[in-house]
This record gives C-alpha cells, structure tokens and sequence, in this order.
C-alpha cells in the first residue's frame, strides 16, 4: 500500500469537500466543505516532501506558514457562521438558490 500516504489522503479529503460544495445547496454543508478542503491543503503542504528517517531537514517556514492558515481558516469559518446565522434569521432557509430569491424579491418591494 504504497499509494496510501499523507499526499493521497489529503488529496482524497480535498475532493470529498469539493464534492460537498458542488453537489450540497446547503449554506452550513458549505463552510464544512470548505473546512474539509482547507484541512486537506494544510495536510497536504505539511506533509509533502517530509522523509520521516530524516527529520532534521524539515523547512520550519511552510509549517509555520500553515498554523496561520489554520488561524485564518478558523476565522473565516466563524465569521461565515456568523453570516448564515444572521440570513436565516432573516429568510428562515438555508438553501443559497432559496435565500436568494428571497433577497431578490426584497429588494423588488
């Protein structure tokens, strides 16, 4: 099982958010496709050209790069809660095609 390494996974993990973002309608299915997604590129930079018998040549910057991905991530995913909690309070859906028709005939009158 050679195939079955960090890169792969993560790779895998990318397509399962992928396919959540284009296949679901679904606002809150939406910000964990994109956790999924963005939790699968931060694997993916970590672990890719890491050999475990030589540790002490890993490059300390793109790991440091990645934790302030994760803070940045996390940040977003809370501020897009935020947001689709205020839009259900203000339409009662959280279907993205349904909120905005709703929005639309708002602005209509």
């Amino acid at each position: 099982m050679s195939w079955l390494n960090a890169e792969t996974v993560s790779l895998i993990l990318f397509f399962i958010g992928m396919a959540g973002m284009i296949l679901r309608r679904n606002m809150m299915i939406s910000v964990v496709s994109i956790g999924i997604m963005d939790a699968a590129i931060i694997l993916f930079f970590v672990t890719i050209q890491v050999d475990v018998n030589d540790l002490a040549s890993v490059d300390p910057i793109p790991h440091a790069l990645m934790i302030t991905a994760i803070v940045i991530g996390v940040a977003v995913k809370a501020i897009s809660l935020i947001m689709i909690i205020d839009l259900y309070n203000r339409y009662h859906t959280l279907d993205w095609d349904e909120a905005k028709k709703l929005r639309q005939r708002e602005e209509l009158g």
